[in-house]
């Protein structure tokens, strides 16, 4: 279990489409209940917050 970094979950929350599964899902791969963990600053699972991190790097990278 670990906690994302902070620009990580600041991005996510900036790039939210929405706080449901349907929304989540296809946006960052992540369900409700991971969602809410993450905005609360609570630990994840380590596989789920390395992919989060993959994806949200490799898209800032593209926005740049």
């Amino acid at each position: 279990m670990c906690t994302l970094p902070g620009e990580i979950v600041d991005h996510i929350v900036a790039q939210c489409p929405g706080r449901t599964d349907e929304a989540l899902q296809p946006r960052f791969g992540i369900s409700y209940n991971t969602w809410r963990k993450i905005a609360a600053g609570e630990p994840i699972r380590a596989t789920v917050a390395a992919r989060l991190i993959e994806r949200i790097t490799a898209e800032k990278t593209r926005l740049s």
